[in-house]
């Protein structure tokens, strides 16, 4: 999904600049690591053309307060 159609309360940036995503939704058009939650990890997304960028939880600060932990992944440039 473009990320000009994923809705806006459901995408944010958080204090170092990545983009945060929930609710799986996926941009196929931002070429930046992102983080999301576990769960489009489980579901396959690695091999959509996705890759991990780290091996630890990435915790993202919003406003100075901590969210939950979550996977910064980013696409591959194909």
């Amino acid at each position: 999904m473009s990320l000009k159609k994923i809705p806006d309360k459901n995408k944010r940036f958080d204090d170092s600049k990545i983009l945060v995503v929930d609710n799986n939704y996926i941009p196929s058009d931002y070429k930046e690591p992102f983080a999301v939650s576990v769960y489009p990890i489980l579901s396959g997304i690695l091999e959509k053309g996705y890759n991990m960028i780290q091996d630890k939880e990435y915790v993202p600060y919003i406003k100075g307060k901590r969210k939950f932990g979550r996977v910064l992944i980013q696409k591959i440039n194909i």
